[in-house]
């Protein structure tokens, strides 16, 4: 009885695997159909794959680059 549940959950679970890379698959695909071109479809996954750096963290180019990011040093200004 116990080797027949562990040969249950064991096919449940590849069932579940193919399933997952069957569905990742179609994503991809799908993604690229309805991109107009390759160029958008890069570029869609490319942004998707890296998130924009986080502009709160950089310091301003000039005393007056963003009044909305504090100053880095941490000025009471």
């Amino acid at each position: 009885m116990i080797i027949g549940l562990i040969g249950l959950l064991v096919v449940i679970g590849s069932l579940m695997y193919v399933i997952v890379k069957q569905q990742q698959v179609m994503d991809k695909l799908n993604n690229k159909l309805m991109s107009r071109n390759y160029t958008e479809y890069v570029s869609m996954t490319k942004a998707r794959e890296d998130p924009p750096p986080d502009i709160t963290s950089r310091r301003p180019m000039s005393w007056y680059d963003d009044p909305n990011i504090p100053d880095v040093e941490g000025d009471d200004s």
